[in-house]
């Protein structure tokens, strides 16, 4: 998989032929068609790897904060200093999104994990409810979109100042506000 991994990241999913990532990873025709009987195959399987390690690193990161502010700015400065350094990887998971059983079971934990994270913080007012789809749009979704420009663009580097323009956008959006009595 790591010579797939490294031809899919460099050239896309399309470019590389089954055949040339056999060679390349030196291995049979009946041992890649065992494990992977068609191109789309080694494709998901390649972008399940790829989503659990960055949701690694993710939950790794969110974990390791102190306060909910903390989370929600170290999620958004993970997303995109793993994008900067991860161009090609990310090119792929930025892409068309490459189902498999392995992707949905990486995704449950996840999503789990980012729960029990986000519970507390909303317990105890700091966090607005978590909608699934409209929280992550928000957390992460403008980061996202830009994310997208950078990869396609010919920038060599994140501007730094970007990754927290971002950040201060997700917090904006996702921080509980105090509820202000009427008289």
């Amino acid at each position: 998989m790591s010579v797939a991994r490294r031809r899919f990241a460099a050239e896309g999913t399309i470019a590389p032929t089954l055949d040339e990532v056999r060679r390349e990873a030196e291995v049979s025709v009946g041992s890649l068609y065992h494990h992977f009987p068609d191109k789309p195959a080694l494709a998901a399987a390649v972008y399940a790897q790829l989503m659990a390690e960055y949701q690694v690193g993710f939950l790794a990161m969110l974990r390791a904060q102190a306060t909910a502010e903390d989370g929600i700015r170290g999620g958004v400065r993970n997303h995109l200093n793993w994008v900067a350094a991860h161009r090609g990887e990310a090119a792929l998971l930025l892409g068309d999104r490459l189902d498999s059983p392995e992707l949905r079971a990486a995704n449950q934990n996840f999503f789990a994990t980012i729960r029990d994270w986000w519970r507390p913080h909303h317990t105890y007012g700091a966090l607005v409810e978590m909608r699934p789809g409209i929280t992550a749009a928000l957390w992460l979704g403008p980061a996202q979109e830009y994310a997208r420009y950078w990869v396609a663009g010919d920038t060599a580097d994140m501007d730094s100042d970007v990754v927290e323009t971002f950040a201060d956008a997700a917090w904006k959006a996702l921080q509980a506000r105090p509820v202000e009595e009427v008289s």
